[in-house]
């Protein structure tokens, strides 16, 4: 796993059960560890009214709480990419997602968009 952020689907559950063990669960997570480089990821619980991530962690310290906002931002704009359009966002001069008329951080932040 190359990336420090998924959107959970079959595969990466997959995955998880092939190459991870599960270390505990708290609050809206699951705490996992890489069995090969050791690594630390966390997973959201699955609720069918959020977006499923799957996060490398730099610590396990205080993980359940680690904020992972800029990851998700990160990731929606990754994945949705942007075009020459401006955000229509009052006063925003960023480029906007593609199919949408925001950037990442309204989109996600002012929009509650996360795919």
């Amino acid at each position: 796993m190359n990336e420090s952020i998924y959107y959970v689907d079959k595969d990466i559950l997959d995955l998880i059960e092939i190459n991870f063990e599960f270390v505990e669960a708290k609050s809206w997570y699951k705490l996992y560890q890489n069995k090969t480089d050791k690594s630390f990821w966390r997973l959201d619980i699955w609720d069918k009214y959020q977006t499923q991530f799957f996060l490398k962690l730099e610590t396990i310290f205080d993980w359940e709480n680690f904020d992972a906002r800029e990851l998700e931002i990160n990731l929606l704009k990754k994945t949705r990419g942007v075009t020459e359009e401006k955000c229509k966002w009052q006063n925003c001069q960023n480029k906007a997602l593609n199919n949408l008329v925001f950037c990442e951080k309204h989109a996600y932040k002012e929009m509650g968009i996360r795919k």
